[in-house]
């Protein structure tokens, strides 16, 4: 049993022969031939085991993208070099052509806000700073009032009541002392349904709309001082005649100073006041703290104010009779100069009433201070006296603005700005 296991089963060659003998069959019973084959050929071609990846060791999602990657390498649709467009979607858009654009030399930020200055409060505000709640909870309020008004605009039902309620608040937070950039902030009242919802919306008087968006104006650029006179130095003392004076001059430090070399409305509002002259320059308003006229050479006047003076001015509300200075001789002064640029020109001047008009010139004069009442456009001028050059100018005011705050409801100034100028007229009459 040994041997026939010995004889089937013949010992290893310890040595591998460099060819075998290769039986080729055609069937069992014939032997075809005998080869002399090399050992390599004989034997079948394996893969190389170093290169080779176990498709265990590639996750399914990967070879489902690698297979979904490739049929769509074999797939590609052909494209039609003359007409750019792909043959197998005959309604696709044709491929737009790669065009080299031109580099680009004018490069400039458009501004899109609605106030020249971005809402700081919201920049700078610190959220960890503390305050009280009843102050955030007297901003919210305004808003409950604005609600209320708007759904009385649309039930109309006690429209002027509301609209009454929330003319005394907006009047009384001019003053407020207490407002910050965290208040502003979390009040939302510079958002969509705070002050925009007043003057964005028609449907509100126009006093109110007015003095919706000057609250909006100042506290979006943190103007909430309620000083009338912040920004302005009251130097007062004696003379070497020992005679007491009184002068009044810009902070040359003020932060929030505003140009007023402009034509137009600029950042004003209808009815916009002030206690002092001086107080105009800092708002931009109005550019010289004695004189009417303020411009420019070449440009005309931006702005006058009415303030009698023994001039024979006439105030008939949107039509003004506006005289310049006295000059000597055919020479006109540089002021009148400027009204006879306007008139040419055809620039709109801003008109500023103040309480210095006597009563019987015009019954539009504020009740004290200053008062900006809109814009007005030079029509034309007449020659009153050749010896002086004195001129008189016909200012007639624009269409489209909104009525002078004279009388009524929206007068200006308001009560509060009256009892706040009280204090300022005593302190400085006690000063003295």
């Amino acid at each position: 049993m040994a041997a026939e296991s010995a004889s089937r089963f013949p010992a290893r060659s310890k040595s591998v022969p460099d060819t075998v003998k290769l039986e080729l069959h055609q069937d069992d019973d014939t032997l075809l031939a005998l080869q002399d084959t090399p050992l390599q050929q004989s034997l079948p071609q394996l893969p190389n085991l170093h290169n080779l990846q176990y498709p265990g060791l590639k996750s399914a999602g990967k070879r489902k993208r690698d297979d979904t990657a490739d049929s769509k390498t074999d797939r590609r649709p052909a494209v039609d070099a003359r007409t750019s467009k792909s043959t197998s979607r005959p309604y696709a858009p044709p491929n737009r052509p790669r065009v080299q654009r031109a580099p680009i030399t004018n490069k400039f930020v458009v501004n899109t806000r609605m106030t020249s200055r971005p809402a700081e409060a919201y920049i700078e505000y610190n959220p960890l700073k503390m305050y009280k709640r009843s102050d955030l909870a007297t901003l919210v309020y305004t808003i409950d009032l604005v609600k209320q008004c708007i759904q009385a605009i649309d039930t109309g039902e006690d429209r002027e009541i509301k609209f009454s309620v929330l003319r005394r608040r907006l009047h009384q937070m001019e003053f407020y002392d207490f407002i910050e950039d965290i208040l502003v902030v979390k009040s939302k009242l510079l958002e969509d349904h705070g002050f925009p919802a007043i003057f964005n919306n028609l449907n509100f008087p126009s006093d109110l709309r007015a003095d919706a968006l000057l609250l909006f104006k100042k506290w979006a650029t943190r103007q909430w001082d309620p000083d009338l006179l912040r920004g302005i130095v009251t130097k007062m003392g004696t003379n070497s005649r020992e005679k007491e004076f009184n002068t009044k001059s810009l902070d040359k430090h003020y932060p929030l100073k505003v140009p007023a070399s402009y034509h137009g409305e600029g950042e004003l509002v209808n009815g916009q006041w002030w206690p002092l002259q001086m107080c105009t320059i800092r708002d931009g308003a109005h550019g010289l703290a004695e004189g009417g006229i303020y411009g420019q050479v070449a440009k005309g006047a931006y702005s006058v104010i009415m303030s009698g003076g023994g001039y024979a001015d006439i105030d008939e509300g949107d039509t003004i009779q506006y005289c310049g200075t006295s000059g000597e001789g055919d020479k006109a002064t540089a002021f009148t100069e400027r009204m006879l640029e306007s008139s040419r020109l055809k620039n709109p001047v801003r008109v500023l009433r103040s309480a210095g008009l006597a009563g019987k010139h015009s019954q539009y004069r504020p009740a004290k201070g200053i008062r900006y009442d809109g814009i007005y456009n030079v029509t034309g001028y007449e020659l009153l006296d050749k010896g002086t050059s004195m001129y008189r100018f016909t200012l007639v005011r624009c269409p489209g603005q909104d009525p002078i705050r004279y009388q009524g409801a929206e007068v200006r100034p308001t009560e509060e700005q009256l009892r706040a100028y009280s204090k300022i007229e005593g302190y400085l009459k006690s000063s003295e």
